[in-house]
């Protein structure tokens, strides 16, 4: 029998997303993503942990000195990564077992974004699809695909309660989208801490649009996991820093091991005891304003910058407008309130990276754009028609002029990102092989207990099966107080006296993720300390170094600050 007609329209646009969904994890592979491994030194952290789950020694963080417990992210990712190792216990061809799960989970994101989409007012089907193309094509998903992070398997869970939120407010659905609802931002909350607000949000929308039985419905379902998530902050205390025995670098040391140990910890003593909170706030303020032009277009080309400036304000603003005429068209929705409610803990915080953290909603930012593009080339037509003048052919020819360089914009800086993340990649593949000719003479050549320093430490742990930590973790008050930063890159090794470092393990890509100028001037330092001790092993290129910290090395370091 042949299907009739309508059937196969329904059909049609699941066969899109289908095909965007292939095309998705092609692009993923083709940025070979286990280069990215340590980059980012969260996913390190998050697959060694997963490591210590799986052989059922419990939530830890086992490259530190004490093998302290994991007090810094909720555990909920790491131990779905902990599946991998059960499965696959061969470190590092397990990594793509690890990759290949967070592509599943960057298509449950994907999958979200259509359905969430398809049903906003104002947008068909194949517009949907294209957005959600957009979104899946984007270089920044690439690379949180690539690196073993929360941030996609969030992203899902958020999106995904989102949608079902949608769905719960209506008069006719029952309790049981409500309870799946739950379901979600409760798995959401132990992915990231910032599951709370967006929970938080869904709760108000569902109360207000739904009143007292299906907001009530929704709290009890999420009750299990707050209790879980709040349970484990009680009942297990972050461990207490080794102490010190430099006292002029005993602040950068507290610094570093409270960014291993607690968020909230380390987010009190750089923003408040640095006195930098309010550059922090006005920097995320205008920071979050721009975040949604930059996922379109990277103006860091354009020259003089005012004009970059004046370009990012009107695409934001073209975006932000384009919300609020959503919310005109069909009111305000779920996602709205978990959308405001996430927004205001990221405005004060001291590592917001808005394109990472927003990019749950990424799908409505695009819809935003889309709607407000739409809106403003309707005024265009209905002005030139009604006026056929001079003017209105100038008036015409502006905005077409303007339409084409805001698509060549996105075009060259969808190119430029992507390349980018391609090129890193590339170079990344070229230094592993130094890399890991280093980690295996850790191995081979030290004791079980050696310490050691390295700016990739849980992955040089995993690799070396030694005690690895960063030398040093700078504040980002530093950004707004160049002094913070100029005292601790003169503490740039203030972990070597800390945990009686053995070794220290010196690569060319160091502090690459870092801020300028705290990326040239912390290289400059290293290259400094490293002319006043032995190397002990080279990489066959040199790029990779390895120097032996004997009975006096922590104190040879100390002098080497000076």
């Amino acid at each position: 029998m042949f299907k009739s007609p309508n059937r196969f329209w329904r059909i049609l646009p699941w066969m899109g997303l289908v095909c965007v969904l292939a095309l998705y994890a092609y692009r993923v592979a083709s940025i070979h993503p286990t280069n990215f491994f340590g980059q980012m030194e969260d996913d390190s952290i998050y697959f060694s942990s997963a490591r210590e789950i799986a052989h059922g020694r419990g939530y830890t963080m086992p490259n530190l000195p004490g093998t302290p417990p994991a007090t810094k992210y909720p555990i909920l990712y790491p131990w779905l990564l902990s599946w991998v190792w059960r499965l696959n216990p061969n470190f590092p061809a397990n990594l793509s077992w690890a990759v290949a799960l967070n592509v599943v989970f960057g298509m449950v994101y994907l999958t979200a974004a259509f359905v969430f989409l398809r049903k906003l007012r104002g947008l068909d089907h194949f517009t949907a699809l294209l957005l959600t193309a957009f979104c899946s094509l984007h270089p920044l998903i690439l690379i949180l695909s690539a690196d073993l992070m929360s941030d996609l398997a969030f992203a899902a869970f958020t999106l995904v309660a989102c949608v079902l939120a949608s769905q719960a407010v209506e008069d006719e659905t029952g309790l049981r989208t409500t309870i799946f609802c739950g379901l979600s931002s409760g798995i959401s909350i132990l992915l990231r801490t910032l599951g709370l607000p967006v929970t938080l949000g869904l709760f108000v929308a569902i109360a207000l649009r739904s009143g007292w039985r299906k907001s009530i419905a929704f709290a009890l379902t999420v009750l299990p996991f707050f209790a879980l998530f709040v349970g484990r902050s009680l009942l297990i205390k972050p461990a207490l820093a080794p102490l010190a025995t430099s006292v002029s670098c005993v602040s950068s040391w507290r610094m570093t091991w409270l960014y291993y140990t607690s968020y909230t910890a380390y987010w009190e003593a750089d923003a408040l005891s640095n006195h930098v909170f309010w550059d922090i706030l006005k920097n995320g303020i205008w920071t979050a304003f721009i975040q949604p032009a930059l996922y379109f277009v990277d103006p860091t080309g354009v020259r003089p910058a005012v004009i970059a400036v004046v370009f990012l304000v009107f695409l934001s603003a073209i975006a932000i407008r384009g919300l609020f005429r959503q919310v005109q068209l069909e009111g305000w929705k779920p996602i709205h309130f978990a959308f405001g409610f996430y927004l205001l803990p990221l405005l004060a915080w001291d590592y917001a990276n808005f394109e990472r953290f927003l990019m749950p909603f990424l799908p409505l930012i695009a819809a935003g754009m889309w709607t407000e593009i739409l809106h403003l080339v309707s005024l265009v037509r209905s002005a030139i028609r009604k006026q056929s003048g001079v003017g209105a052919k100038i008036a015409a020819s502006f905005f077409f002029l303007l339409g084409c360089s805001m698509l060549v914009g996105a075009a060259l800086s969808w190119r430029k990102g992507t390349g980018i993340v391609v090129r890193n990649s590339e170079l990344r593949a070229a230094l592993l092989p130094e890399k890991q000719q280093a980690y295996t003479w850790l191995r081979e050549n030290t004791q079980a207990d050696a310490r050691v320093l390295a700016y990739e430490d849980a992955s040089g742990f995993l690799y070396s099966d030694r005690k690895t930590i960063r030398p040093s973790v700078f504040s980002p008050a530093g950004y707004y107080r160049p002094e913070i930063l100029k005292s601790e890159i003169s503490c740039l090794v203030s972990s070597a006296a800390a945990i009686d470092a053995n070794y220290w393990i010196v690569a060319d890509d160091d502090f690459s993720i870092e801020w300028e100028p705290a990326h040239s001037d912390a290289i400059a330092k290293e290259r400094e300390m490293e002319g006043s001790l032995p190397a002990s092993f080279r990489s066959t290129r040199g790029r990779v170094r390895i120097y032996k910290l004997d009975s006096n090395g922590p104190s040879r370091l100390t002098a080497a600050h000076n």
